[in-house]
């Protein structure tokens, strides 16, 4: 649980292994992923829930790494992606549930492997995901789910 203080993984290197955040619980305070790079090796987001907490992401690099957050739930607070660069790899949104707070992805850096979603065949984005403006990516689209 991260749960009412700061927690920082500022800087931190994804590059091998898996690193399990599954179950985890966000909710209050801030935790933030600040300029990490996701370059291989698996960080699971599974079934977590973000509710009421400051998640940042910002100037992140995902470039090779698989970022899977499958079935987790956004109902309060802001995922924010601000500068972060998703150039390879997967990040895999495709059953997570969004019933409210924001995951912003509209000050992206580079859209040219975007994450994936459920809403691929649709082109509507769930209620408080914003995307980067069309003029703004760099390449790539949302993508309809896949057999697992």
């Amino acid at each position: 649980m991260f749960s009412g203080s700061t927690v920082s993984f500022d800087f931190s290197v994804f590059s091998r292994d898996t690193v399990d955040f599954t179950g985890a619980l966000f909710s209050g305070g801030t935790t933030r992923f600040g300029n990490a790079r996701f370059s291989g090796g698996t960080v699971l987001f599974t079934g977590a829930r973000f509710a009421g907490a400051e998640v940042g992401f910002n100037d992140g690099r995902f470039s090779g790494a698989e970022v899977v957050f499958d079935l987790s739930e956004f109902s309060e607070g802001t995922l924010d992606f601000t500068g972060a660069q998703f150039s390879g790899g997967t990040v895999d949104f495709l059953t997570a549930q969004f019933s409210g707070g924001e995951v912003d992805f509209s000050g992206a850096g580079d859209w040219s492997s975007p994450p994936a979603f459920s809403w691929g065949r649709t082109g509507t984005p769930a209620r408080g995901v914003k995307l980067p403006k069309k003029e703004d990516q760099t390449g790539g689209q949302e993508q309809a789910p896949t057999e697992r």
